[in-house]
């Protein structure tokens, strides 16, 4: 049996561990608040913001874990009946397929609902069970096949189902995690190439030093007039403020305090970094020196 590490930008974002076994890897992640015994046909993808997926090696079958904090059982499963799941950020339609039934699992509660829909413009037929436990904590797990694959993965999925298990959320590991990461470095924002009024107002780049004091890239010089003298030079002094990681509802965000406060909610989209739902790239820091 091998065991080890496996995260997130750098390997360190997000708290997951796999341990493989010979027909199934053991996927633990104190983020999201899961084990599951992760069928070894199906291959980790890289992480979009709060999904985890898993697909194999010919796209016949995949499983999709989303975070949900604080998630109503009883009230999913009421809009399932009534408009069944939509998620088009990420392509998934999906409408039941017959009675839930309730998952063995300790700790919470869970219902497993037979699917049918689309995901990512494929038909598909599977399983999907919503799970809540304390704290706020909850999560879908979402199986399915494309329909002429689905009798070899039966038995399979229903593995994978048997397999879910609440873990503790360990949100003071994910927020050291989340500021050794990000100590001493430049957060360059990613300009689009179509350029789109932001929310907020214009983005900005971050110096985030690290003694904990953040940093603004002094503006260009410019001309100033004054009376009987002639133009001079002026350049705005640099100014620092604070900066730190905290959690809420499960959830990283990026505190600035520099002035007006920010409240910047930390993701991972593959190799992307989001600060509310913004790109922004790692780049040299050359003001925290």
């Amino acid at each position: 049996m091998r065991r080890y590490m496996t995260s997130t930008l750098g390997a360190i974002l997000v708290l997951a561990v796999v341990t493989f076994t010979a027909n199934a890897a053991n996927f633990t992640n104190t983020f999201f608040g899961i084990s599951i015994d992760v069928d070894d046909a199906l291959t980790k993808q890289p992480l979009l913001r709060d999904i985890q997926y898993f697909k194999s090696e010919d796209r016949s079958a995949s499983l999709m874990i989303k975070r949900i904090f604080d998630l109503s059982v009883t009230e999913f499963v009421a809009e399932m009946r009534d408009v069944g799941y939509r998620n088009m950020r990420d392509h998934v339609v999906l409408g039941m397929a017959g009675e839930p039934i309730e998952a063995d699992i300790e700790s919470g509660r869970g219902l497993l609902i037979p699917v049918t829909g689309r995901i990512r413009g494929h038909q598909v037929r599977g399983v999907l069970g919503a799970y809540s436990g304390h704290d706020g904590q909850g999560f879908l797990v979402i199986g399915t096949a494309r329909p002429q694959s689905m009798a070899a993965w039966d038995a399979r999925m229903k593995a994978i189902f048997d397999s879910v298990r609440f873990v503790e959320i360990d949100s003071k590991a994910m927020v050291s995690e989340w500021e050794t990461w990000l100590m001493g470095k430049k957060l360059q924002h990613q300009r689009p190439k179509m350029p789109r009024p932001a929310a907020g107002g214009p983005q900005r780049d971050y110096y985030l030093c690290s003694d904990g004091t953040v940093m603004r890239k002094p503006a260009p010089a410019r001309q100033v007039a004054g009376p009987n003298m002639g133009a001079q030079n002026q350049r705005m002094n640099q100014g620092r403020g604070t900066w730190q990681v905290t959690a809420s509802k499960g959830t990283p965000y990026l505190m600035i305090r520099d002035g007006r406060e920010q409240r910047l909610m930390l993701e991972v989209e593959g190799s992307n970094l989001l600060l509310n739902g913004e790109r922004y790239i790692s780049a040299a820091n050359d003001l925290c020196q």
